[in-house]
């Protein structure tokens, strides 16, 4: 195993890189790792996210440093490894960290499949292309044991390895528009399981009746790190969702019920649509939505602690906006609030309310007549409150005192459309919707921005003016684990020295960038797929960057050139369809 590699990606992760290969001995020291620096309970890190060969420490840099987080981290490994010795104080037992922390495990979990048929559309072809009889494909893609490497890309995807070489098979040449939640696939040697109906191209020869994630569950995801996968055929795959026994077990399709404890236990569930029912304690009816514009979804500080298990950050893009947004109603800065894009919503307020509308500069009114931005607006009850298209910027956010009352999915309020859960039932806002808010008390007479706001946030308004005011607006930019070229260029000096526009494909996702950087000496393209977060710049084989926003994938297989510091990640998320932009290196 090479020397422990640690890189910044951006101002509130670390990653440690152990290997660029894949290797079982070297995940399992990954797992370990990440075991040990979470039951540790260091102060200001809030989660440690495992992958292939490498793992990310995400952190409150108010509370810790990033030195000194590599520092623990490379003493940690040390004593892993018996390459030396840690010199720090750690757990004495493997054994009494698996007692505090259920993080990563070490099951084997039966997986029932249909293989053939409607389920396994593909499963004809590959007897065809291998020369192998369908039966011998499903004997030896059933026969081992795979590893969980890892769980990225998208909530409860698990990347497997083991596959037999001989059933390898190449991706679709064009990807499907739509393939269904537990479809069972191979694509190149690897194989996996699709937890959502979605885009794709890999080969897929049948299909579990498994939910493989589901947020309501006391455990959302049926699988982690570090357990081992077994696909068991079976004869049919039911309609519906496969149940839940009363020790909190699921069962399979016909009857295979798993040894105890080969598959984790989830816990009760209450029904997906009785939760998104569900109101908060004291809350009450506040606004009706006559037309949501856009896209308009509840947002709060972002979903922490599940990126482990491909759970993306979600949050407001804009930070600071929405923050001022709260901060101006009186509200804790994390309240859910209202995020708008390119087009504002209209609502009619139910009851007396107090609201603010900050973000990108944009006309607001209450019943018609014209109110200010950044400032508090008291709204009675019956009254219109309409906001309207931006002519430049992007998003915009209102927030109400008390806080929109939404139920919290996974510790967050955020919506995560993708995944179609938290916010107002998981999705954006609709004609005819209506939205509670909570308590909440807000000083008359009190105007602008509250004195106790933190100078990056008195002076944001004018800052983001100004970012709008440009041509081609600056993003300062730190480098990222693979800035540097394989022939001796910079991709972050590459990336520096150009200027994009912002392409129409871009979303929460992230902001897809017209413009490619030169293919000699920058070596974009995959990379042994690995961490990324909301401001990493991606620079697939294309050579068009992509930089990533808080709906982003929690992991990625391309290189990360670059990353947008935290200060200037709210810019970045009011750049819309047609802006310019550059980068430019930060100096400290």
């Amino acid at each position: 195993m090479d020397s422990p590699v640690l890189s910044p990606m951006g101002d509130r992760a670390l990653l440690v890189t152990l290997s660029q290969d894949i290797s079982e001995e070297v995940n399992e020291i990954v797992l370990r790792a990440c075991r040990r620096i979470e039951a540790a309970g260091v102060p200001g890190v809030e989660e440690v996210q495992p992958a292939y060969s490498s793992f990310c420490i995400h952190f409150d840099p108010a509370k810790i440093s990033a030195a000194w987080l590599g520092a623990y981290a490379k003493g940690i490994l040390l004593g892993l490894t018996g390459s030396g010795s840690s010199g720090i104080h750690e757990p004495s037992s493997d054994k009494a960290l698996d007692g505090q922390t259920k993080s990563f495990s070490s099951r084997e979990v039966r997986v029932p499949v249909k293989y053939g048929g409607d389920e396994g559309p593909d499963l004809r072809w590959a007897s065809e292309h291998l020369g192998m009889s369908p039966e011998e494909i499903v004997r030896r893609h059933s026969k081992p044991g795979y590893r969980v490497y890892m769980i990225g890309f998208s909530p409860g995807f698990p990347y497997l390895g083991g596959l037999d070489p001989e059933i390898a098979l190449p991706r679709t040449p064009v990807p499907r528009a739509s393939v269904p939640a537990g479809s069972v696939g191979i694509a190149g040697r690897q194989t996996g399981i699709y937890p959502w109906e979605s885009p794709g191209g890999w080969r897929i020869i049948g299909r579990t009746p498994l939910k493989l994630f589901d947020p309501f569950r006391k455990d959302p995801s049926l699988l982690h790190p570090g357990d081992t996968v077994r696909f068991v055929p079976v004869d049919s795959v039911p309609a519906g969702e496969v149940p839940v026994d009363d020790e909190g077990f699921l069962l399979a399709s016909d009857g295979l019920k798993p040894d105890n404890g080969s598959l984790p236990p989830s816990g009760p569930r209450l029904p997906q649509e009785l939760a998104r029912e569900c109101r908060p304690c004291l809350s009450v009816p506040a606004f009706e939505v006559e037309s949501p514009g856009l896209f308009s979804i509840i947002v709060d500080g972002g979903r922490r602690g599940y990126r482990k298990l491909g759970v993306p950050l979600s949050g407001a893009a804009d930070a600071f906006s929405f923050i001022l947004a709260n901060l101006l109603c009186g509200n804790r800065p994390n309240a859910p609030a209202l995020e708008m894009t390119l087009w504002g919503a209209r609502m009619r307020a139910l009851i007396d309310v107090v609201i603010a509308v900050t973000g990108a500069p944009c006309p607001v009114s209450v019943d018609g007549m014209p109110v200010s931005m950044y400032e508090p607006v008291t709204v009675s009850a019956g009254s219109v409150v309409e906001i309207g298209s931006p002519p430049s910027g992007c998003r915009m956010y209102l927030a109400v005192s008390g806080g929109f009352s939404v139920p919290e999915v996974l510790g967050s309020a955020s919506t995560y459309t993708r995944g179609s859960f938290g916010g107002f039932r998981g999705r954006p806002l609709r004609p005819g919707d209506v939205l509670d808010i909570g308590p909440g008390a807000w000083s008359q007479g009190r105007e602008g921005i509250p004195a106790k706001a933190p100078r990056y946030l008195t002076e944001w308004p004018e800052r983001l003016s100004r970012f709008l005011a440009e041509d081609s607006p600056s993003l300062r930019v730190a480098p990222g684990p693979e800035s540097k070229s394989l022939g001796g260029q910079s991709a972050l000096g590459s990336l520096c020295n150009r200027v994009f526009s912002v392409r129409n494909d871009s979303d929460r996702m992230g902001i897809r960038l017209e413009g490619k950087l030169p293919e000699e000496g920058i070596g974009g393209g995959d990379i042994l797929s690995s961490p990324v977060v909301p401001g990493i710049v991606q620079l697939p084989s294309g050579g068009s960057p992509v930089l990533l926003l808080h709906d982003a994938q929690t992991s990625g297989g391309y290189r990360r050139i670059a990353g947008v510091i935290d200060e200037d990640l709210s810019l970045a998320a009011q750049l819309r369809p047609g802006s310019r932009v550059r980068f430019t290196p930060l100096i400290r």
